[in-house]
């Protein structure tokens, strides 16, 4: 069946419009949220840590269950409910005080607020072509970063003009509510959810089988170890620089810099080119053999103790992690339309997701210590697993299309 060009067109739309919304409404929230809890929720800055790992496992815990509903009772349906709670959870933050109340609050936020991404990637993928799909995907990295660029820069003026947070609050909620408008008005009359699954009662067995894939159990391995990119830049580079180069202090924040604007010119590209003839097989191993040689090299430079040898390392980590973030969003976007069934599409998306949202709970805390360590053990244990990992990714992508697909 031939797609019909004005829908796939709407939905691209939607898709990159949207993005660039969500995203600003949380970065809005995101880059002043600390000063937020602090000073208007009276949250102690040591809980604030806790409450966002307590909110990074319950949706992690929940994810499964949650896409699983999503592929049952409606894709569309289900994104506008998890939307519509978000909108009104984010105007509660307004009304939560304290340690507790912020403990559980967030706990329980993290249900609904972790779960979006594999949401909104049903909804992209289900309508759209594999290529069409991943293409998109990586070119809506573009109006994300802007979004949260914008985002952060909205809230510093409300800050710098003493308007206070509240618009911030208010904002962030009223963007979740204008996306579900956005997407609903782009998916009308367009099916996103198979008709055999909204038959189906409620069973486990249908998340079991999101797991019981070779391949996608492998992916999920490999998504831990290879987003590891995610924790180097955004916490051993900058507490590397702290420690050893409080001078070049401005490394840190140019890192971000370099990685906001290479990803948001390029993915879109990369995920174009990895898309013909399996190059996103290849991309996946490099990103892996990167991740494995940065682990390599934080573990020397913690032993040695040379500051001329770590700056060097730290200038090479800092390319290294965006190529490999370039890289590995490519391949991992491909293998999620690849390798999720159309009938349990959000499902199966949400289980391909566990490993990288498992390195968001372990990889901050294991590489701060990997950072004031003295003997770098943490860095070559994770050395020695991701370039297991790597080589056997080198191996198993050699199958070919036939076999993979049979083993679906």
């Amino acid at each position: 069946m031939v797609r019909k060009q004005k829908p796939r067109n709407n939905i691209q739309f939607a898709a990159l419009l949207s993005s660039g919304i969500d995203s600003f409404g949380t970065g809005s929230f995101v880059s002043v949220s600390t000063v937020f809890f602090s000073t208007y929720s009276h949250v102690s800055p040591s809980i604030i840590g806790i409450g966002l790992t307590l909110s990074a496992i319950t949706g992690m815990i929940s994810s499964l269950p949650v896409g699983y509903l999503a592929d049952k009772y409606g894709r569309l349906k289900l994104f506008s409910i998890s939307y519509f709670l978000r909108g009104v959870g984010a105007l509660c933050w307004l009304f939560i005080s304290g340690n507790l109340q912020f403990l559980i609050y967030m706990s329980l936020f993290g249900i609904i607020d972790r779960s979006a991404a594999s949401l909104t990637r049903s909804l992209i993928i289900s309508p759209l072509s594999k290529r069409d799909a991943t293409v998109l995907m990586g070119k809506m990295m573009l109006p994300t970063n802007i979004g949260y660029g914008l985002g952060a820069g909205f809230s510093f003026l409300l800050l710098a003009i003493n308007w206070g947070l509240m618009p911030t609050v208010i904002t962030n909620s009223l963007s979740f509510l204008l996306v579900i408008f956005l997407y609903r008005t782009a998916l009308k009359g367009v099916a996103v959810t198979s008709g055999k699954v909204l038959k189906k009662p409620i069973s486990i067995k249908v998340i079991k089988s999101a797991l019981a894939n070779k391949f996608r159990r492998l992916l999920i391995m490999e998504n831990f170890l290879f987003s590891f990119h995610r924790t180097l830049l955004s916490v051993y580079v900058p507490l590397i620089v702290v420690m050893y180069f409080k001078n070049y202090s401005w490394l840190s924040p140019m890192a971000f810099i370099i990685n906001t604007v290479v990803i948001s010119l390029f993915q879109g590209k990369v995920n174009t080119w990895a898309a013909e003839n399996r190059r996103y097989d290849r991309l996946w191993v490099i990103s892996g053999a990167i991740i494995a040689a940065s682990f390599l090299v934080t573990s020397v430079t913690t032993v040695m103790h040379i500051d001329t040898l770590i700056f060097m390392a730290l200038l090479m980590l800092i390319v290294s992690q965006v190529l490999a973030e370039l890289f590995s969003s490519a391949a991992l976007a491909m293998y999620m339309v690849i390798y999720s069934r159309s009938e349990s599409l959000t499902t199966d998306l949400s289980a391909i997701n566990l490993g990288g949202q498992l390195q968001n709970i372990l990889g901050p805390t294991m590489f701060g210590s990997a950072a004031v360590s003295s003997n770098g053990l943490i860095s070559f244990l994770m050395f020695t697993l991701t370039a297991a990992v790597s080589a056997h990714a080198y191996m198993y992508r050699g199958l070919n299309k036939e076999e993979l697909k049979d083993e679906l």
